[in-house]
């Protein structure tokens, strides 16, 4: 019968080798893993395990790699992420699975990264050590995620549940681009229709009116004091726009200016209430997905908190989180805070008492990203016709105030 080596996972932080017969590489994955081991490397005897594709060609230094990394899109890390957790529910070892991909994936900078995930795994260490070399691709809950899979043996089935989160998570991003990118759309031809208008159309009907030698009604004149304006200090209003998204920009660096902006944000006429149901979503679906990995409670709102983008947010679940250390449930904590919604502290109330608590998080998440998907839908219907509206008064008011001066002009001659 042949004989396999094996390099195998005994713990977090502990691995083991040894050989063991078997009359397929499967079979001999099988006994692996009824000893209790995580198979990280097999290779029949005589053979030496096939290296990793470009294996020698990898740096380790992340400084030096860093802008690479950043060209990793969140699409790529899904498909990493799903293609992984296929391989190893089919019972292929970690190492042989990672450098499967390593071949697959066509982004080159995703493929550096796995091949140096796969140089880690070589050297005894664990997935998730691996990849939190990469922080700017691998967010902190998805290294957390993996490091409970591992802590607990059950790295296949956390696999699975985490790309069922990107892939919801996406699709709902996916949902909002896509209802507002016609809107969007509409703006951008609208502008730059009213830019061509007022810095070459209306120059060459302005030359007409100076040779008629008449003064010209107040419309017109404005109009063509903007033109004016935008012709000879065009760059004054580029510089202008640039300093304000630098200044948007870099508000969202700054912890008080942020505070002030996700402050308003929260308290707009139905955008407000968009972006509350949008981070309760967010919140409820990261939660759920930590609990159900066996991470306990406290842990779990820990990991959680820095993953969402609103400041006033981290600050109520800081305060939860200190409530809990001292003894508090979480329901009662959370209701302390105007901030959260009586269905969602009373829904987390319910399951603490029934004791499935993460599935009734997913069942929030899965609310409120329905209602999400609601004032999408209402927002968008009602930003087309805004949108039109206002475009058809300043093109109104600009044919008005060409049109003016023609009909003095006529009554004039009349």
């Amino acid at each position: 019968m042949p004989t396999f080596f094996y390099k195998a996972k005994k713990g977090p932080q502990e691995t083991t080798d040894g050989s063991i017969e078997a009359a397929t590489k499967e079979a001999a994955i099988g006994k692996i893993e009824q000893m209790g081991y995580v198979p990280i490397r097999i290779s029949l005897q005589k053979d030496a395990p096939a290296p990793a594709a470009n294996q020698g060609s990898v740096k380790n230094n992340f400084g030096l790699h860093q802008e690479l990394f950043q060209k990793v899109s969140a699409r790529d890390l899904n498909i990493f992420t799903e293609q992984l957790a296929t391989l190893v529910k089919s019972k292929v070892p970690l190492f042989e699975a990672i450098n499967i991909l390593a071949t697959q994936t066509e982004n080159p900078a995703l493929k550096n990264i796995i091949v140096s995930v796969s140089n880690s795994l070589k050297d005894g260490r664990t997935l998730s050590e691996a990849l939190s070399k990469y922080p700017q691709v691998f967010p902190l809950l998805y290294i957390n995620i993996i490091r409970s899979g591992e802590t607990g043996g059950v790295l296949d089935s956390t696999l699975n549940r985490l790309a069922k989160f990107r892939e919801d998570e996406e699709e709902l991003r996916a949902n909002i681009t896509s209802a507002l990118a016609y809107p969007i759309f509409i703006i951008i031809v609208g502008i730059l229709t009213i830019f061509v208008l007022l810095t070459f159309g209306i120059p060459r009907i302005v030359s007409l009116f100076g040779e008629a030698q008449q003064s010209l009604p107040l419309p017109t004149r404005i109009l063509i004091a903007i033109s004016h304006g935008l012709r000879s200090y065009w760059f004054v209003f580029l510089a202008a726009v640039a300093m304000l998204v630098f200044f948007i920009r870099h508000s969202q660096t700054l912890k008080k200016e942020k505070i002030v902006f996700d402050r308003l944000k929260l308290k707009l006429p139905l955008l407000g209430n968009f972006a509350k149901k949008a981070m309760l979503a967010e919140f409820s679906r990261t939660f759920a997905l930590l609990l159900a990995n066996g991470i306990p409670v406290l842990e779990a709102l820990h990991i959680a908190i820095p993953t969402l983008n609103n400041e006033i947010f981290k600050a109520e679940l800081e305060k939860v989180h200190t409530d809990i250390v001292a003894g508090a449930p979480l329901s009662q904590s959370m209701k302390k805070s105007s901030w959260f919604p009586p269905f969602l502290t009373n829904m987390i109330a319910v399951g603490e008492k029934g004791g499935n608590l993460q599935d009734v998080l997913l069942e929030v998440s899965i609310f409120y990203e329905r209602e999400v998907r609601k004032i999408t839908k209402i927002i968008t219907s009602l930003l087309e016709p805004v949108i039109i509206l206002v475009m058809g008064l300043i093109v109104g008011f600009i044919v008005l105030a060409m049109m003016l001066p023609i009909f003095e002009i006529n009554i004039g001659i009349r």
